[in-house]
């Protein structure tokens, strides 16, 4: 596929950008074609437990559904977390074909602890020309981002994440309370997922006709 061959032509860029940052920064190719088989490159990967042909995360989901790739070039500076519990600061940058539509994401994920490097260098003029008309988001935004290694965690830590927001238990909410729930999975993404209502309806205690009910809610 043509497409395939434009974000080969990024490839050398993950080495590029790993070799100057180090160790404690991960840098990925994603081909957001293939989501369940979404990573075709990758350097450092020990830091989220990542290699090739794991799945795009809950935030690339995100992002492909409300199209923000369409009004930006890139996503810096947001924060993220591994399964380890560890944060990092993290970036990606929106790869499009020469129509413009969207075919990979290049990502930057540095460890946020001892080494601060790599968020200074992510702040520095040269590449934040090359993250022109980029969204960028302080240190104090919450996290947005986890760094799973399946797609069951991707829709996994999708729903518990919302659902932690509720601070109380899935047996005692309100199918209203469940409805909103559902629909904000929705906008994030997480039912281009193969099995995601399945899923769905057994951490949310209900049956997968009442998530398709909620579903087809406006």
């Amino acid at each position: 596929m043509k497409y395939k061959k434009l974000l080969e032509l990024y490839i050398p860029l993950v080495d590029f950008i790993a070799d100057i940052i180090g160790s404690n920064c991960e840098v990925l190719l994603h081909d957001i074609v293939d989501v369940e088989n979404s990573v075709i490159a990758i350097r450092n990967g020990y830091i989220s437990g990542r290699s090739l042909g794991c799945p795009l995360t809950d935030l690339g989901f995100k992002l492909l559904e409300n199209k923000t790739y369409l009004r930006h070039s890139a996503f810096v500076n947001y924060r993220s977390r591994n399964d380890r519990g560890e944060n990092l600061i993290s970036s990606t940058y929106y790869i499009k074909d020469g129509a413009g539509s969207l075919i990979g994401m290049l990502c930057v994920n540095i460890l946020n602890t001892v080494d601060q490097q790599g968020h200074k260098f992510l702040s520095e003029e040269p590449l934040k020309a090359f993250f022109s008309n980029a969204v960028q988001l302080n240190g104090n935004e919450e996290i947005t981002e986890s760094l799973s290694t399946s797609l069951d965690h991707v829709v996994d830590n999708g729903i518990q994440k919302l659902i932690a927001k509720y601070n109380i238990a899935v047996d005692r909410m309100s199918p209203e309370e469940k409805s909103v729930i559902v629909q904000e999975l929705r906008e994030n993404g997480i039912f281009k997922i193969k099995g995601a209502i399945t899923k769905a309806a057994a951490i949310l205690k209900t049956s997968e006709s009442t998530i398709y009910r909620y579903l087809a809610m406006k």
